[in-house]
């Protein structure tokens, strides 16, 4: 056998030996892959949800100002009416 053919035999049989570990480094690859996307949909969400939580504080500060003057003016009504 020349060392050709000896070279050949020894990347058929390499190439045999790593074959289950290069499918594992692909499946791996694959879930690490889903997992950057979860990832990446969820921190969209909480930006989303964050915006939405932002706008209803700010509504709910707005209204508690309005129902402030509101009741500064029932106050005010009812010393004139007494």
């Amino acid at each position: 056998m020349d060392n050709q053919n000896l070279l050949a035999a020894i990347e058929e049989l390499l190439d045999k030996k790593l074959e289950p570990i290069n499918n594992k480094l692909d499946n791996m690859e694959k879930k690490l892959n889903a997992v950057f996307d979860q990832v990446v949909d969820l921190t969209e969400f909480k930006t989303e949800v964050k915006e939405k939580l932002d706008n209803i504080r700010d509504d709910i500060n707005a209204i508690e100002y309005v129902t402030s003057k509101n009741w500064n003016e029932i106050t005010k009504l009812k010393i004139k009416a007494v």
